[in-house]
């Protein structure tokens, strides 16, 4: 047998600095989030993420799937040596990203106008729009630039463009709002720290790897440029409406409800439920790990794996109910839990909560299917929940709205939360019928025991003491500690369970057999 140690310290190297790249982009953008959110207000706050989510939806149609493209089928001429034909995939993917890219851009400045006044009926949206076009066109270069450093296994050069992106940013953006405190300076800053990043990774690659860029390129045959626009299919449909799927909340408020700080008391919610849900979502790590395992052990190697996120999981996600809000006065200002709309904040902070589950378990199945090759049956069903997410927001919405406009609050985040569980529901169904795989329910017993114990100290903390930085800091400690002291006293948990390598040495020995 070849000597697997290279392989899987590449592995290694590449998660731990995936860890951190995820770390400095949930890190840099919460920050980031917190100083427009302080300094824009609620109003030209909603005003910028309505923005931006628009902008970012429209950049998954500047990709269509070409960096998976990148990722697959440049690797795999690399793999064999293949320079000339790396070169020519790399060159075909590259001009087909930067035709798309104009078109999109330029569409984007073209119609702000219908967009923002016939559409979401907000002239302040025009501008913001506008300069935004600029940020699409070189946020989908530095995405494509990416994409290469995955396919040729140098996460570090992502990690430190990353750093290199959200320190410029932050400072940028001070620096222009000290000035101007328009949303036009916000993403003026995106822009000049995007292209630094982009100037970083372009000298890296010049630099360290010309091979892909200089030399003759032969030209792709119809077969060949045939096969690489067919893997854009799936690819293509499961992005698009995977980006529909998270952003339909921000375009269903802006649609129904007049008022722009709507959508910042949403945004503010979502970004601390996003940041840690970044933490519990394991694609990067399981898809090799669950590629290595062969048929025979993957009942087993799936249950073993669903364990260790149950013990995470869900206290993580019950806890986060608890602190949400609080976490949102201290870090963004009590003008987003205003007190006449505290009690829809609550209630819509504490469904989107219940989400670090579902995300951290959708990444399990996900990444299950991307092993076994099922892109198709993750596509078609994202689509369905995309759609019922539609439909949901739009009625749920609606009714709220009915009772009163911070409703709508609650109604967007109730629709969300169906439809996301519903998705990984029939996700966990297709995985018994097609894997013969299922979740084993007794692990969710004493996790469960354990967090309603942590709940209880968690709402006594809250309701006696003072919530500040340090206070908030403390109640999370304590009530981690709170659960994992329930947990070894039932013996849900054991001392193994804590060592980080057990799961890599667990795929290393269901490999070997």
């Amino acid at each position: 047998m070849p000597d697997q140690r290279p392989v899987q310290q590449k592995l290694l190297k590449n998660t731990a600095y995936n860890t951190v790249l995820t770390f400095f982009s949930r890190i840099g953008g919460l920050i980031f989030t917190i100083i427009l959110a302080r300094i824009l207000l609620p109003e030209r706050f909603g005003i910028y993420t309505l923005a931006l989510t628009i902008i970012l939806t429209i950049a998954t149609f500047t990709d269509l799937g070409i960096n998976g493209v990148v990722m697959k089928y440049v690797s795999e001429s690399l793999k064999n040596k293949n320079h000339p034909k790396a070169r020519s995939r790399l060159a075909f993917a590259f001009n087909f990203k930067i035709f798309l890219t104009a078109v999109f851009s330029i569409a984007v400045f073209v119609l702000a106008h219908a967009i923002s006044i016939h559409i979401f009926k907000k002239p302040d949206l025009l501008l913001p729009l506008q300069i935004g076009a600029i940020y699409l066109f070189t946020y989908s270069i530095q995405g494509f630039l990416s994409a290469i450093f995955y396919t040729l296994q140098r996460v570090d050069y992502n990690t430190i463009s990353e750093f290199i992106f959200q320190i410029a940013r932050i400072g940028i953006v001070i620096m222009l709002l000290m000035f101007n405190k328009t949303i036009t300076s916000v993403f003026i800053s995106l822009i000049i720290a995007t292209i630094i990043a982009i100037i970083f990774s372009f000298i890296v690659l010049t630099k360290k790897y010309p091979f892909l860029i200089k030399g003759k390129r032969p030209d792709l045959d119809y077969k060949e440029r045939k096969r690489l626009l067919t893997f854009l299919g799936w690819v293509t449909i499961s992005s698009i409406s995977a980006v529909f799927f998270v952003n339909i909340d921000t375009f269903i408020l802006g649609i129904f409800l007049k008022g722009a700080e709507f959508i910042a008391y949403y945004q503010s919610i979502f970004s601390i439920v996003g940041s840690v849900a970044a933490f519990v979502a394991f694609n990067s790590l399981l898809l090799p790990v669950f590629s290595q395992f062969k048929k025979g052990n993957f009942e087993k190697s799936f249950q073993k794996i669903s364990k260790y996120i149950s013990l995470v999981v869900i206290p993580i996600a019950i806890g986060l109910c608890f602190v949400i809000v609080p976490a949102i006065k201290i870090l963004y200002g009590n003008a987003y839990v205003p007190s006449n709309y505290h009690l829809a904040i609550l209630i819509t902070s504490i469904l989107l909560s219940l989400l670090v589950i579902e995300i951290a378990l959708t990444s399990v199945y996900s990444s299950i299917f991307q092993a076994k090759e099922k892109p198709k049956i993750l596509a078609i069903l994202i689509v369905f929940a995309a759609i019922t997410n539609i439909v949901l927001s739009y009625f749920f919405v609606k009714i709220g709205i009915s009772i009163a406009p911070q409703y709508a609050l609650v109604g967007d985040a109730a629709a969300t939360l169906i439809a996301r569980f519903g998705a990984l529901i029939v996700l966990g169904i297709l995985a018994k019928k097609t894997f013969n795989i299922k979740f084993n329910w007794k692990y969710l017993t004493k996790p469960i025991i354990a967090t309603a114990i942590m709940a209880v100290f968690l709402f006594l903390f809250t309701y006696f003491i003072k919530m500040n930085i340090l206070t908030l800091i403390l109640a999370i400690v304590f009530a981690a500690l709170v659960y994992l002291i329930v947990m070894f006293i039932i013996k849900g948990v054991k001392k193994d369970d804590f060592k980080i390598n057990n799961l890599l040495k667990y795929a290393n020995e269901k490999k070997q057999a």
